[in-house]
């Protein structure tokens, strides 16, 4: 059986609900994929740090608010006693740490992260509650500048991972956010829950039934339909001129003008009706989408309150990647690297040493070699005799004799076949 070998049927020692494995060649395609994000992260100033897999449920509800039972996992620390949670989101996390480990530095803090969150996965098609992510957050960089930064990495971190076609799409927490503020609790969620469906005959119904002023109705139905490109911006104005939604809508179309004119994404468009996480985000929101996944590859946005909860009040912005869905859209094969080696025979522990140098995959071969360099994806297995080597093709079973069996004349010729191998690629 190969690594990776489904064919078996379940397992004989299940997981947890929406846990888990990437076999070898799954979990290279996604480090890969998270090393191009990271290094773009990086190039734009911005320092890696990691946190823990679980906090304080205290911690973590400062950020996110009430944490849903049916969406976080909770246990008992034994050492303490305190409930705590496995992180859904790790952007509280930075909050805290930045409010605290690096209270004192001067901002405005740029940090990058990769790690996974664990959280009730609602879509049909997919249940992982397993979600690897790559982000990064701004703390100290009000609107709209922070705002211009944020949009401009995220878009280049995509490309530079190899994303060439997607939408950038932009929102903005202060307009539909702004006009709902005086709507009751209970008439509140269903005009929420309208939005989000872009439904305006219920959105009509639903403000009938709550007796909202005929202009805040008229406002709330018109949203629904307000997502597009340029052609929003009059009717957008119009609709909203003298309204709580006004201001929001300013600074949204100076981003979206920054994005347009700085041609940040290949399609860009608008959605005013955006509802997303109103209770998180104060300002310019955005998801990017692209063929495959069926949901958003990235999201981001402005939230300016979250430091507040952790005793350092500062304006923030940020970014999240779901790498698996990041995946997905570039097509990526979960392939092994091209050059792998076994060597066998004595004195491979300075052939090993010196193909390493060379930045060439390789191990010591084991008694069945052939078959366990199928098994594993070795592309080549060097046989060490005395007077030279053998340099064996695993795919064919081509083999090439050569006249030595010194390890740096045999690691250059190696190399030499290997030519720009992927992982030689990312040593250099």
């Amino acid at each position: 059986m190969r690594p990776g070998d489904d064919s078996l049927g379940p397992l004989e020692h299940p997981l947890p609900a929406g846990m888990r494995d990437l076999l070898p060649d799954e979990s290279r395609a996604l480090a890969q994929l998270g090393r191009r994000l990271a290094r773009s992260f990086e190039l734009h100033g911005y320092q890696r740090v990691t946190v823990p897999v679980f906090e304080y449920a205290a911690v973590l509800e400062r950020g996110l608010g009430a944490l849903d039972p049916r969406e976080v996992l909770r246990f008992v620390e034994p050492e303490s006693g305190e409930v705590v949670a496995l992180r859904p989101d790790m952007t509280p996390q930075i909050a805290r740490l930045v409010a605290t480990r690096l209270g004192s530095a001067v901002g405005p803090a740029r940090i990058s992260y990769e790690g996974s969150v664990v959280r009730l996965r609602r879509e049909r098609a997919r249940r992982h509650r397993q979600i690897p992510q790559a982000g990064i957050e701004l703390v100290g960089a009000a609107s709209p500048q922070g705002d211009f930064e944020i949009l401009e990495v995220a878009c280049r971190a995509l490309r530079d991972a190899g994303l060439e076609h997607f939408v950038l799409d932009l929102g903005h927490a202060r307009i539909a956010g702004a006009l709902l503020e005086p709507v009751g609790e209970a008439e509140r969620a269903g005009l929420v829950e309208a939005l989000s469906q872009k439904d305006p005959h219920q959105l009509e119904r639903r403000a009938r039934a709550a007796a909202l002023a005929p202009e805040l109705g008229r406002a709330l139905v018109g949203l629904a339909e307000l997502h597009g490109g340029a052609d929003v911006w009059p009717r957008a104005h119009a609709l909203l001129a003298g309204t709580a939604a006004q201001a929001g809508l300013t600074e949204l179309e100076s981003v979206w003008r920054f994005a347009t004119e700085s041609g940040l994404a290949p399609e860009i468009s608008v959605d005013l009706g955006e509802v997303r996480d109103l209770g998180y985000y104060t300002g310019v929101t955005f998801q990017i989408f692209a063929e495959g996944p069926g949901a958003a590859i990235g999201s981001g946005g402005r939230y300016d309150r979250l430091l507040e909860q952790f005793g350092a009040p500062r304006p923030a912005a940020g970014f999240a990647v779901a790498l698996d869905h990041l995946s997905w859209a570039l097509g990526e094969k979960a392939t092994p690297p091209a050059f792998r080696v076994l060597v066998s025979g004595e004195g491979s522990a300075l052939v090993l040493a010196a193909l390493r140098s060379e930045g060439i995959a390789c191990a010591t071969a084991p008694a069945d070699a052939a078959g366990h360099a199928r098994a594993w994806h070795y592309s080549h297995w060097v046989e060490l005799g005395s007077d030279g080597a053998r340099l064996r093709r695993v795919a064919d079973g081509f083999a090439e004799e050569l006249s030595t069996r010194e390890p740096l004349a045999l690691a250059s010729h190696i190399a030499s076949l290997a030519g720009m191998d992927p992982i030689r690629k990312e040593r250099s």
